[in-house]
């Protein structure tokens, strides 16, 4: 790309304001740059698309206490026939030494809300570019944007998304594509927000917390034969008397069928579960432990793979206390049809995410979730930044989670003790308001 130097013309342009140039009632058509360098800036943008044709204003979405660039903006053109020639030219061109990706802006956000046509990819080569990823799925239907999840580095996070104008065109390419290879890796296409596993992936499984008609070989047997022919089957006892096994199917859609099945499998007779409504309050960090009335159903790790889950996870103080590596955020209000990967995709422009979930009961959300970032420093921009954000239509509030001695105490210390007005810690908070 081109040497870029700043200027009056930006903010003779109002580039800070995003005003556009023109008397009041123009109309100007406008398009959506992602992926962007933090340092890049309007004037940088106006020099690489005014060479395209007249632009109207730019504007780079900032945080608004920070004022850092989120990562976007929004380019608009006074003729409809040069953003079209923006829009195919400059689409996946280098700006400040990273592809920029440009879509029409101004697509139905209802569409947007309701995730029409968009197909998520996983199991992505890390080498997949979004032009590459573009080039592959183009031949499905009109494609309205693409994206490779990034990195703060701009590497690649392994999964991406394409959304098309259509469900129909979607389809299409799910059942053309899911199970291909592209760049020599065999990808996953689901639907948007779909729960979708790597079915063929695995064939082992782990299964514990069963209940005790099925503490035995041939319990454990019985409830797995309907899914697929079983290879072997070890079950055993752990030092507390607990029963557990492991199964290995021929096929790994056999193992999948039994995860999607049985994990989650509430163990409790209906009188139990009568008995214990109401006792369970919602806290944030309960998903640490799993209940031990559900029947846990994964697939198996390996020794070197749960040894680096849980250096992932946890680091030692040097006194031999273990502590969360990650700071985890707390988000409520969420509705009920949110996804994890729309959860992630709202807070990615923040930091790296190391995981978001939402807990559920079977397949209902409980109408809350959680976002661990790397560091306080992350995830305070991300509390910052949401403040009074809406997420399919419902105001989301997002508060550092507390540890369970810190709720004990009922005092919140997220932020050095000091708070944040509107996010004290579920109300109990000092040094801010409460939340609502």
């Amino acid at each position: 790309s081109s040497t870029f130097s700043s200027g009056r013309r930006g903010a003779a342009l109002g580039f800070r304001t995003g005003l556009s140039m023109a008397g009041k009632g123009t109309s100007f058509v406008s398009l959506y740059v992602g992926d962007l360098q933090k340092d890049v800036t309007e004037q940088t943008l106006y020099d690489v698309f005014n060479a395209v044709g007249p632009v109207a204003s730019v504007r780079v979405c900032r945080d608004a206490q920070s004022r850092i660039s989120l990562g976007y903006a929004y380019v608009n053109f006074v003729k409809q026939n040069d953003a079209e020639k923006a829009l195919e030219t400059l689409n996946y061109s280098e700006i400040n030494g990273r592809p920029c990706r440009v879509m029409w802006s101004n697509r139905d956000p209802g569409k947007r809300k309701s995730g029409v046509g968009n197909v998520t990819i996983r199991n992505l080569d890390k080498s997949v570019t979004h032009k590459q990823l573009h080039e592959t799925f183009q031949s499905f239907g009109k494609v309205l944007s693409v994206k490779v999840a990034l990195d703060d580095a701009g590497q690649s996070k392994g999964y991406g998304f394409v959304q098309f104008d259509t469900d129909e065109e979607a389809n299409t390419a799910i059942e053309k594509m899911n199970g291909s290879t592209i760049a020599g890796s065999a990808v996953i296409v689901s639907a948007f927000g779909a729960k979708t596993k790597d079915v063929g992936a695995f064939t082992n499984i782990y299964i514990k917390n069963v209940p005790e008609e099925w503490s035995s070989e041939s319990g454990i047997r019985d409830q797995l034969k309907g899914f697929g022919e079983i290879t072997s089957l070890v079950f055993n006892r752990d030092q507390q008397g607990r029963a557990f096994a492991l199964c290995d199917f021929k096929e790994g859609s056999a193992a999948q069928a039994a995860v999607d099945k049985l994990h989650g499998h509430d163990t409790r007779t209906p009188e139990e579960i009568a008995a214990a409504a109401g006792d369970e309050e919602e806290k944030p960090d309960e998903e640490k432990r799993y209940p031990d009335y559900k029947v846990y159903c994964q697939r198996a790790q390996s020794k070197a793979e749960r040894a680096a889950e849980l250096r992932k996870l946890y680091r030692n103080d040097g006194k031999g206390a273990r502590q969360h590596a990650d700071v985890k955020l707390y988000v409520r209000n969420l509705d009920e049809e949110v996804t994890e990967d729309e959860l992630r995709g709202l807070f990615e422009s923040y930091g790296t995410i190391t995981f978001a979930r939402i807990p559920r009961d079977g397949d209902q959300s409980r109408g809350f979730g959680f976002v661990c970032f790397e560091n306080m420093d992350q995830a305070n921009k991300a509390v910052q930044g949401m403040a009074g954000q809406q997420l399919r239509g419902k105001e989301i509030r997002v508060e550092v989670a507390e540890k369970r001695e810190e709720r004990a105490k009922g005092s919140w210390k997220g932020f050095g003790g000091a708070g944040i007005a509107g996010y004290g810690g579920l109300g109990k908070g000092k040094g801010g308001k409460g939340g609502k």
